[in-house]
């Protein structure tokens, strides 16, 4: 606690000794109490006011929140509750109070499945991740088939994630963690650019909870992934690797995850030569995430792999990094009073491959530079269902053309969640 805080605490607290009966007191005492952490303190102040003033959603919103700090889920619903259906309850007040309430019901119980669902249309100028211009094949330049010139599409885009929690009922948090996605775009007219992804991680999640230690969150885990293009199987991997979250400081949390992994590409009628690509790769992530204000969420990541592929052609080290700015604001329209969401990011990555390519330029080794960027927003409609906007530019700078393209897309759609 800083001089500040445990100042305005002291002349709080001896000012409710003076005027021990004063709601307005009781309410300064009890919001000094929580800045400085003392929560029971807050919870006593906060209750006193309410035997004076029953019907106060923001003061039961702000019990609730406590309770929910302390894990007394039980009597933080409780509140939550009376504050949500408060006919003196503010849309913001109302909405933040399903919010907790919803996260309260998943952690209740020792199973505990969420889901979240989106549909929508998307508009891609480049969906197959076609070059403009001149190739090179054998070493030679070539002018592209007028049948592979890049096109622009509309397409169908679904996704879906599921995340099932088992609480083993331990003193260190511990649950194990399932978590399943899945994500299809369907082009209406350029077929080989269709996607299917489907991705599974389960591990155990444990908190240390003594010890210098204390905060810092584990997860050793078993994933997998298998891919499709144009309807035709791509590649199988799976690995296993160990994620680590630790509190740096006061609303600031970093992550790292290490991640071992296997491919198996497939052969098929467009790449019958897939498998070559075949390999295995290692990365090792980390991010920082901080919450700057109430409505206010950075993260800044970082990442290394090293894919070693069946030929020295196809292996590559990459390097990147990249971040992000959530901001929740109020609805700025008035469309049902609850707070909209802008999320933007920005990414970059840089690829050197081990070897040139004998079949395209035998030569010039592949070096290649990515550029990632999007922005999104989500306009809650009620308590699941939400309107999503997003649009993203992508761009590949590379030292051989026929890697090197871009890409412009927007989709609108519609999610729910439970």
């Amino acid at each position: 606690m800083n001089d500040a805080k445990r100042a305005s605490y002291r002349a709080a607290f001896e000012e409710t000794l003076r005027r021990p009966g004063d709601a307005e007191v009781l309410l300064k005492y009890a919001q000094a109490a929580a800045a400085a952490e003392d929560y029971e303190g807050a919870i006593t102040a906060y209750e006193r006011f309410l035997v004076i003033d029953a019907d106060q959603p923001r003061v039961k919103f702000e019990l609730g929140v406590l309770y929910y700090k302390l894990k007394s889920y039980d009597a933080a619903r409780t509140y939550f509750e009376a504050a949500r259906t408060s006919t003196k309850s503010t849309p913001e007040i109302a909405e933040r109070s399903s919010e907790f309430i919803r996260d309260i019901d998943r952690r209740w119980g020792t199973s505990r499945l969420t889901g979240e669902f989106v549909a929508g249309i998307r508009y891609s100028d480049n969906p197959a991740s076609l070059p403009t211009g001149t190739l090179q094949s054998y070493g030679a330049t070539v002018v592209p088939n007028p049948t592979f010139q890049r096109q622009g599409d509309f397409a169908f885009v679904g996704a879906a994630s599921l995340s099932h929690r088992y609480d083993f009922g331990r003193q260190d948090n511990g649950t194990l963690e399932t978590d399943f996605s899945f994500y299809t775009a369907k082009q209406f007219q350029v077929t080989n650019a269709d996607v299917m992804l489907l991705d599974l991680g389960v591990g155990p999640r444990m908190e240390l909870i003594d010890g210098p230690l204390s905060g810092v969150q584990l997860k050793p885990f078993v994933s997998g992934r298998y891919i499709t293009v144009g309807n035709l199987p791509t590649y199988w991997a799976w690995g296993a690797g160990l994620e680590a979250s630790v509190p740096v400081a006061e609303k600031v949390r970093a992550g790292i995850v290490v991640l071992g992994q296997r491919r198996d590409f497939v052969d098929n009628a467009s790449v019958p030569f897939n498998s070559q690509n075949s390999g295995n790769n290692g990365t090792v992530a980390g991010n920082l995430r901080a919450d700057l204000t109430a409505d206010l969420e950075a993260s800044l990541g970082g990442n290394y792999t090293r894919y070693i592929a069946m030929t020295g052609f196809q292996s590559y080290g990459e390097a990147g990094f990249g971040g992000s700015l959530t901001w929740r604001f109020v609805d700025p329209v008035g469309v049902n009073g609850r707070k909209w969401t802008l999320a933007g990011n920005a990414a970059m990555a840089f690829a050197t491959y081990d070897q040139p390519d004998p079949f395209v330029q035998p030569n010039t080794v592949r070096t290649q530079t990515d550029v990632n960027l999007g922005l999104l927003l989500s306009v809650p409609l009620d308590d699941r269902l939400t309107l999503v906007g997003q649009t993203t530019y992508f761009q590949r700078s590379a030292s051989i053309n026929n890697y090197s393209f871009n890409s412009f897309s927007s989709l609108v759609g519609i999610g729910w969640r439970f």
